[in-house]
C-alpha cells in the first residue's frame, strides 16, 4: 500500500469518526476568522490565524491559515504520479489528527464530505474527492493542511470568552489571497481597528 493509499484510507476512517462530514453538512454560522491574541501562548496556536467553520450537526472545525510546512505534496507522496509535479505547500492545519489531509477547494455545489465556507470555497477531508479534483488536472485545490483544528461542546465559546481569541467574519479574499507570513499581523489590525 502506497502512503497515498494509506493517507485516502486514513481520511476513511476519519470521516467515520466525524458525524458532520458524514454528507454534506450544513452550516450553523457564518465562517470566521480566529485570530490568537499576543497572550495566547499554546505553541499551537500563538499568532495563529484558524479559518472555522460551524457544522449544524457537529462541533466546530477549522483549519490554521499561517502555518506554512517545509514540505510540498509531492515530497509527502513521493509515489504518487498524480502528485508530481504539485508544489503546493502543505500547510499545518491544526493540532488534531496530524496525519490527517484536509484542503480547501472552490466547487460549484456542495458535495458530499464537505463544509462549505464562504461562496464557491469548501473544505474538505475526503480523499475520494481529492483524487477526482486531481484526476481532472484541477486548479480547484487552493490550499493543503496537515491536521485540523477542532472543539468540543462549548469549548470554543469559552476559549473566546477568556480573551484567547479575536473573531472577525472571514472574507474569500483573505483565505485565498491573503500572504501567511502576513496574515497574523494584519487580521491584528483589522480586529483592533476602532470603528467610528
Amino acid at each position: 500500500m502506497t502512503s497515498f493509499q494509506r493517507l485516502v484510507l486514513l481520511l476513511g476512517v476519519w470521516l467515520a469518526l466525524l458525524p458532520a462530514c458524514a454528507g454534506a453538512a450544513d452550516t450553523d454560522a457564518p465562517s470566521i476568522f480566529l485570530i490568537a491574541k499576543p497572550e495566547l501562548q499554546d505553541p499551537s496556536f500563538a499568532q495563529s490565524v484558524v479559518l472555522v467553520v460551524f457544522p449544524k450537526d457537529g462541533a466546530p472545525v477549522g483549519v490554521i491559515l499561517n502555518r506554512p510546512t517545509r514540505i510540498v505534496l509531492k515530497e509527502a507522496f513521493p509515489e504518487q504520479p498524480q502528485l508530481k509535479d504539485r508544489n503546493d505547500t502543505l500547510f499545518f492545519g491544526g493540532p488534531v489528527q496530524t496525519n490527517a489531509l484536509m484542503f480547501l477547494f472552490r466547487g460549484q455545489s456542495k458535495t458530499d464530505n464537505t463544509f462549505p465556507v464562504i461562496g464557491d470555497l469548501f473544505l474538505s477531508g475526503d480523499g475520494e474527492l481529492l483524487n477526482r479534483l486531481l484526476s481532472q488536472k484541477s486548479t480547484a485545490v487552493q490550499r493543503y493542511f496537515l491536521g485540523y483544528s477542532g472543539w468540543t461542546g462549548p469549548q470554543l465559546e469559552h476559549e473566546i470568552a477568556l480573551g484567547a481569541w479575536y473573531v472577525i467574519e472571514a472574507d474569500l479574499e483573505t483565505i485565498v489571497h491573503a500572504d501567511p507570513r502576513t496574515l497574523w499581523r494584519d487580521l491584528m489590525r483589522r480586529a483592533t481597528a476602532v470603528k467610528t
